[in-house]
């Protein structure tokens, strides 16, 4: 096999959306929710389809762009996005072994495509989240610093570095190339780019770039620019590809050059909708950052899952980072309409929070989990066991565990068996998700909790799981009846200690955590579910599992303290409407 240079050897590439996905609120990508204005729309219906055939000349566009910014023409390069235009930088000045330096978090391309030169990305954390620090950020700079990469508005943090933090460096580091980046520089309050734009005319040692995707609503044409000295647009044009912008993008970017009053409204609506939203979010309790771009970054604390699941499940995508990032509690959310804030809004609010277990409450397990304990009991054994000794080892406690259950139900008979032969038997009986060539147990059990009810109870109430499952089997019954969107968090096997499982109430206390409540109710249907559920103090449920002893079950709830017993998890409905008018009365 022929193996790719080194240097890609630690790389992970970038992800993009193989589909159109139809959000109801795309914001993920910090695109201009508004769209291209007319100007765009018309040059796009009125263009001129015979130059598809030749290669694209770019003086035209070049000259509007030089006559717009009072810049040479030689001062300007062109290219595909804001992307091309910081890797043409980052392969014409950089060498192996040079720094690009850069706070941290910051647009990630940058350090991305330093990487791939065997250059060495060397970041900055912030003291103060998230204020740009100019004494620090100089005091980084030594002399392996060949490049500096300032993002103003930065991306995802919002926050904007003045042209005189910006001015300073410029003088006090003359070796080293300052990219700044102002793609999101139209949405700032109170600030211009042409303000950034004039250090070229005094400073060798600055490249201004500058994306049209955002303000501009272009981001299918892709179109950025790099402002410079005449000196580095010379190198720049040694690296990039002649013909990387295409014909259409020039002609939407020479009407918007024609009329770029038409943003004025855009921003305003922007900035309008980003106080409203950053206002209801720290009402909520979160911390939204200030922000001069067309997003906010948003902590959302220990919640930051729950809420993504919840605005992703209800349609709305927004950015969300890596747990082992800095900012792994965030969301960034690109600033909607009013309207979009509303629903945001709206969805975030707190509401009374259900638990649920799923085995023998939300699914009946009868012929699934109960029937792989059977068939490996028996594959072991050579004979049966009954559905009463099953329930009598499930009721002894510590035996959520289903392989545990098998294991032991094993032993009681003289069968000792290593639990890992028993999960490898079990499974294979049970579910494969890694073979999909034959039917599994986990298809024979039926959902008793309608989604119907599920889909109503939404309505007033947040769900989340916590279930002796592995979460791959958990979602892959929840997804088969198309319940898994009313779940905004789980709590599986996989996600806990073993002995930190049930009975345990780590698993109960891990969902009030992360997930925001007003009060909240556990439905469970084994004893250690009730264990657990009292040990977490909350309101829990027992219910009677349809193949379970009912009298038996119900003096064991009652015994462990349950606060509530239902015969049937159909009557949950009908249970929350009576505990509702209950509290009225009160």
């Amino acid at each position: 096999m022929i193996k790719p240079r080194k240097t890609l050897e630690n790389i992970v590439e970038y992800q993009t959306d193989d589909f159109r996905i139809d959000w109801r609120l795309k914001l993920d990508s910090n695109e201009n929710i508004y769209g291209a204005n007319q100007n765009i729309i018309s040059a796009i219906k009125n263009f001129d389809f015979s130059e598809i055939s030749l290669y694209p000349v770019y003086g035209k566009t070049v000259e509007k762009l030089a006559k717009r910014f009072d810049v040479d023409f030689s001062n300007i390069l062109i290219s595909n996005g804001c992307d091309e235009a910081l890797s043409v930088i980052i392969n014409a000045y950089l060498d192996e072994n040079d720094e690009i330096l850069s706070y941290n978090p910051t647009f990630s391309m940058p350090a991305l495509y330093a990487k791939l030169v065997g250059a060495k990305p060397k970041t900055i954390e912030y003291d103060e989240k998230f204020v740009f620090d100019i004494e620090k950020f100089s005091n980084n700079i030594s002399q392996n610093t060949k490049l500096a990469y300032i993002a103003t508005p930065n991306n995802p943090t919002g926050e904007i570095v003045s042209r005189s933090e910006i001015e300073t460096l410029l003088k006090k580091h003359s070796n080293t190339l300052f990219i700044v980046d102002c793609t999101y520089i139209n949405f700032a309050p109170d600030i211009v780019i042409e303000d950034y734009i004039d250090l070229i005319k005094e400073h060798e040692n600055i490249a201004i770039v500058k994306s049209y995707s955002k303000d501009f609503a272009i981001a299918g044409v892709r179109f950025g620019v790099v402002f410079a000295q005449n000196s580095i647009i010379k190198q720049l044009k040694k690296v990039i590809s002649p013909y990387s912008v295409n014909t259409l993008a020039l002609a939407c970017v020479n009407a918007v050059l024609n009329d770029e009053k038409s943003f004025v409204e855009t921003k305003e609506k922007n900035q309008q909708a980003l106080n409203v939203l950053s206002e209801g979010l720290e009402k909520l309790g979160y911390k939204p950052y200030p922000s001069g771009a067309n997003f906010v970054l948003c902590d959302f604390f220990e919640h930051c899952d729950f809420c993504y699941e919840k605005l992703k499940k209800n349609g709305v995508i927004v950015r969300k980072f890596s747990p082992n990032s800095s900012i792994s509690t965030c969301l960034r959310i690109t600033v909607p309409t009013l309207g979009g804030v509303k629903y945001i809004l709206e969805l975030l609010q707190k509401k009374n929070l259900l638990i649920f277990d799923l085995d023998g409450v939300v699914f009946d397990v009868s012929n699934s989990y109960t029937g792989a304990i059977r068939e490996t009991f028996k594959h072991f054994a050579g004979q049966e066991v009954s559905l009463k000794e099953i329930q009598a080892v499930k009721n002894m406690g510590g035996m959520n565990c289903d392989w545990d259950a098998t294991k032991c139900l094993l032993e009681k008979y003289g069968f000792d068996i290593d639990l890992e032969d028993v999960i490898n038997v079990f499974q294979d009986l049970f579910f494969n998700p890694n073979d999909k060539t034959k039917k599994y147990l986990i298809d024979e059990e039926k959902l008793v909790i309608s989604k119907e009810i599920f889909e109503k109870l939404s309505e007033k109430f947040d769900f989340a799981v916590f279930s002796g499952r592995l979460k791959q089997e958990a979602k892959y019954s929840l997804e088969k009846y198309d319940i898994d969107k009313f779940f905004y968090y789980y709590v599986t096997a996989d996600d806990l200690e073993k002995d930190d499982l049930k009975p345990s109430p780590k698993g109960v206390l891990k969902i009030l955590k992360h997930c925001p409540h007003l009060s909240v109710k556990y439905f469970g249907d084994s004893v250690d579910d009730i264990i657990s559920g009292k040990g977490a103090n909350v309101d829990t449920i027992g219910i009677i599992a349809p193949d379970a002893d009912y009298n038996n079950m119900v003096n064991n709830f009652k015994h462990l303290g349950a606060k509530y017993i239902l015969d049937d998890a159909r009557k949950i409905e009908q249970f929350l409407d009576e505990i509702e008018k209950v509290k009225c009365k009160e």
